[in-house]
């Protein structure tokens, strides 16, 4: 009987053991995969960040009436082209001598879609056009020199999200 009794204290001291390795393991497997999802959130970050940085860098250069520098960093970093709203490509084309005035050619980025009030515009490809009403041209690029890039920044933007910015 008592030979019995110390089977079955060294069954469940085994089954003890048992479910806590399992537990252990869950402890283990829970915080692994925490740590997992913590890389690529911080992955997630440092991407955005970088995105950030490029669309901040496009307003500074447009205020600056610095197209040039948009062009060349989207023809040197195709990261940079892919999160610019525009593509900016320069015309080769041209008699210029003057920074200010060499053309550059606008497109809205293929890479973007977007929506304005109640109308959906598809800008994903060099063929389709911003279309909202107050500014529908019939073009799906415009020619743009720097002088003009930097004169027409400055404003009062709405955004979508009711937030106004003015840029100066």
């Amino acid at each position: 009987m008592e030979n019995n009794k110390e089977l079955v204290k060294l069954a469940q001291k085994e089954l003890d053991e048992e479910k806590k390795n399992k537990n252990v393991l869950l402890i283990k497997t829970a915080i692994k995969q925490t740590l997992e999802a913590i890389k690529t959130k911080e992955k997630e970050r440092t991407k955005l960040n970088k995105e950030i940085k490029t669309l901040k860098q496009d307003i500074d250069n447009i205020r600056a009436g610095r197209l040039d520098l948009i062009a060349e960093r989207q023809e040197k970093d195709e990261e940079a082209k892919k999160t610019s709203i525009i593509e900016v490509i320069k015309e080769v084309h041209h008699h210029h001598y003057d920074r200010w005035y060499e053309p550059y050619r606008i497109t809205w980025n293929p890479y973007w879609t977007t929506t304005y009030g109640s109308t959906t515009t598809d800008i994903s490809s060099e063929y389709t056009y911003y279309n909202a009403s107050s500014l529908n041209t019939g073009l799906s690029f415009a020619t743009v020199n720097c002088s003009i890039a930097k004169g027409a920044s400055a404003g009062t933007y709405k955004l979508d999200s009711g937030d106004c910015v003015t840029l100066t």
